[in-house]
């Protein structure tokens, strides 16, 4: 029988550098990352979170200038090596430099096949 479900990774910690400014990517940083995937699932066929934390994986020690664009990568990456389903992802990029102060800027990204 298969039946809808839902896997969610919370604070996966992938460590790179990220950020705009100069200062930012003097050196890694811990990132956290938020990954959901819902579709349609078979009894005694496991939802390998494995799987999701080795397309992770890759992303250690690369260098981005913007939150969006590591998400883009990181859905690209999941729906290449798990096209069904529907992923979310979720960065957060603690301590940003701004004009105030805030515990964290983050962006969601959305995509895949709804079930």
């Amino acid at each position: 029988m298969r039946r809808k479900g839902r896997l969610d990774l919370r604070g996966v910690v992938l460590r790179l550098r990220l950020g705009a400014g100069p200062e930012e990517v003097i050196t890694e940083r811990d990132v956290p990352v938020d990954v959901s995937w819902a579709g349609l699932h078979s009894e005694g066929e496991p939802v390998d979170y494995d799987i999701i934390c080795g397309v992770l994986s890759r992303f250690q020690g690369t260098s981005y200038r913007y939150i969006e664009d590591l998400a883009s990568d990181i859905l690209s990456s999941v729906l290449d090596e798990m096209p069904e389903g529907f992923w979310r992802i979720s960065i957060r990029k603690p301590h940003p430099p701004s004009l105030l102060p805030m515990e964290s800027a983050s962006y969601t990204l959305e995509g895949g096949i709804d079930a």
